[in-house]
């Protein structure tokens, strides 16, 4: 079973947000596929698993976990009895060989060698069980969960640790066999409890250069008009309600403004000032967490999940979101 959610990364947030309002630079549209690339491969990783079957395990996903002065991160941890199998999931296509120690794609050789990367990866996950005094057994695999990618090679142990997309189903289904235990559901716990947040991603934009104002959810466009309680895109003809439309405002001010605190004014000046003063004080108040900062009160949202929280709320607006592509 899942113990966590898996959140699109920090990262791929904030260069989703950045990319609506200002031109990416080309190493952050490089970052910015590659990161979309690999939530891809890990949310097609969840749903073969999901589909699989899950009961008798415990599955702990995107995690962060404290290392001596280091920081791991792991896609995937599956705890079955008292033992522990690390995966890590390559969302990559093509034709890669593993050839004498290296790794190449076709005949280019690679600087990162994924199978030392999942070697240093249980090594890590070793020391914390030892540190904190734990009893399990380390394994691990390299997950490739897109049906183009083909790997050749005569290293037996290497062809052990790869699990390509056609063995995936049976490789999950195998360690659902298991009997589900105590033992195993503390070993995640203890993992689990020990997890913290990511420390690398650290950017953050400029607040006076990059384009304010809301945007439509449907084609992301900025043509709105504004209605009453609601706001028109003009160019799909959908409707969202003023809530969501600042909903998801909040959320692109914290992930590109980490450093800035969200205010009522610096809220107001992101938003081109869109919506009342009253309207965004009253929304503010409902979903975020007051913090007294001397003169000025900063908000900080209650969910961490933006589209998720926007989902629940669309159950129960008294002005609802429609119109998705009909003109109005």
């Amino acid at each position: 079973m899942f113990l966590n959610n898996r959140q699109p990364p920090k990262a791929l947030l904030y260069y989703n947000a950045l990319s609506l309002r200002s031109p990416l630079s080309s190493e952050e549209n490089y970052a910015f596929i590659t990161l979309q690339k690999g939530y891809e491969g890990e949310c097609l990783y969840d749903k073969i698993l999901d589909d699989s079957g899950h009961e008798n395990i415990y599955v702990l996903r995107d995690l962060y976990l404290p290392m001596g002065k280091t920081v791991a991160q792991y896609d995937s941890i599956i705890v079955t009895g008292d033992h522990v199998a690390v995966n890590e999931i390559k969302n990559i296509s093509g034709d890669y060989r593993f050839e004498n120690g290296n790794w190449y794609k076709a005949n280019r050789e690679l600087p990162d060698n994924a199978f030392a990367q999942l070697s240093r990866a249980k090594s890590r996950l070793k020391k914390m069980r030892n540190d904190c005094q734990l009893d399990f057994e380390v394994a691990g695999n390299l997950i490739f969960p897109n049906d183009d990618f083909r790997l050749a090679t005569e290293n037996n142990y290497v062809l052990k640790e790869a699990v390509l997309r056609n063995q995936m189903r049976k490789y999950f289904r195998e360690m659902n066999e298991t009997v589900r235990s105590d033992k195993a559901l503390h070993i995640a716990q203890e993992i689990l409890q020990r997890a913290v947040e990511n420390p690398y991603f650290t950017e953050t934009a400029d607040l006076f250069n990059i384009r304010r104002g809301l945007y439509c959810g449907h084609c992301k466009g900025f043509d709105l008009m504004k209605g009453r309680f609601q706001m028109i895109c003009t160019r799909c003809g959908s409707v969202e309600s003023n809530e969501t439309s600042l909903l998801r405002a909040m959320g692109d001010f914290e992930i590109l403004f980490g450093d800035i605190p969200m205010t009522r004014s610096a809220l107001l000046y992101f938003i081109d000032y869109q919506v009342s003063k009253t309207t965004v004080y009253r929304i503010m108040k409902k979903h975020c967490e007051f913090i007294a900062q001397g003169k000025k009160s900063e908000y900080k949202l209650k969910s961490k999940n933006v589209e998720e929280l926007i989902n629940q709320i669309r159950e129960n607006q008294r002005y609802k979101d429609k119109g998705i592509g009909i003109r109005i």
